[in-house]
């Protein structure tokens, strides 16, 4: 999933076969946890699954920064909390409930739409980020390509899965108001810190929120098939703790706009992989949208600057 980053001060070069495999980790990892989700909700309630997932790796990367001082203060833990909502109650929420509807390509494409949103969110939240050409030209992309999903009906599949798309899209929406909104808010400057603050902030709300909707007491154990356990254990391991490992280690040792190409491989490591292990095959209407979609992420993410003028 994307946010916005950090840019940290360079340090000594590393080796180069370390660099190629954090970007292989963020690049691969992250572009298959889409089908990880939706093998893992297959047999497990999609709530206490992801608080399962967030309260455990949140509360490895808590015990890898259990050093790191000062210590975060009540204030940075409310704060870490807000966040948390918007990331993994909000996103991943509405996330794992629509991965039993649609295919998780499908949901990654629409996910990448958090590119122009937070384009967009940013020049209303922040003051020192005022839209540019290319900004709304993406941003204009990215909005084409969710017209096209929904007026070309993804095929025919349904109202369900129209609800599933635009579950997604409310995702992609609670993912970047809490990336823009993070920077208006005082976190601790460790990165491992403050993702394991808001991971365990946000598999406690995910707890709640599976308590309220009654999952805990429909638990069937019997029920729970061994890939959906290997799913969950997958994304733990490597969706959450390793590729969040990768991704800081990237940070401290290149350019921001670099690591932040992940969005865009992301979709397409997504599609590979649903359509080789999940069997996915992604309609016309699907594919045109994805096209769009993508395309935004392109023109915000990659496209050079130098030509850009404020509006």
């Amino acid at each position: 999933m994307s946010s916005t980053a950090t840019v940290f001060p360079l340090q000594r070069a590393p080796a180069r076969w370390a660099l190629l495999g954090a970007f292989a980790v963020i690049y691969l990892v992250w572009g298959s946890t889409f089908l990880g989700i939706r093998v893992a909700v297959e047999t497990l309630p999609p709530f206490s699954m992801a608080a399962v997932r967030f309260l455990f790796s949140g509360g490895v990367l808590l015990l890898a920064s259990s050093r790191v001082r000062p210590r975060p203060t009540l204030l940075q833990w409310r704060n870490a909390a807000i966040v948390g909502a918007f990331f993994f109650l909000g996103n991943h929420g509405l996330m794992n409930n629509a991965a039993r509807f649609i295919p998780s390509s499908l949901a990654c494409l629409i996910i990448a739409t958090e590119v122009p949103i937070i384009a967009l969110l940013s020049s209303v939240l922040l003051p020192d980020r005022p839209l540019t050409r290319r900004s709304l030209m993406g941003a204009a992309l990215g909005l084409l390509g969710v017209v096209c999903l929904f007026v070309g009906k993804g095929g025919g599949e349904g109202a369900t899965h129209l609800l599933a798309c635009a579950a997604v899209v409310g995702a992609s929406f609670c993912w970047s108001f809490g990336a823009v909104f993070s920077q208006r808010l005082q976190f601790p400057p460790d990165a491992v810190l403050r993702a394991g603050m808001q991971m365990f902030s946000g598999g406690v709300l995910l707890t709640a929120a599976s308590l309220i909707r009654g999952e805990p007491a429909a638990l069937e154990p019997a029920a729970f098939s061994s890939r959906s356990l290997l799913a969950l254990g997958y994304l733990i391991a490597f969706g959450s703790v390793l590729a969040f490992a990768c991704y800081a280690y990237l940070l401290k040792h290149v350019r921001a706009d670099a690591v932040a190409t992940h969005v865009f491989v992301n979709p397409l490591v997504a599609v590979a992989v649903g359509a080789w292990l999940g069997g996915e095959h992604l309609r016309p209407a699907h594919l045109v949208s994805g096209l769009f979609i993508l395309a935004s992420v392109f023109v915000i993410t990659l496209a050079p600057s130098s030509s850009d003028a404020r509006t």
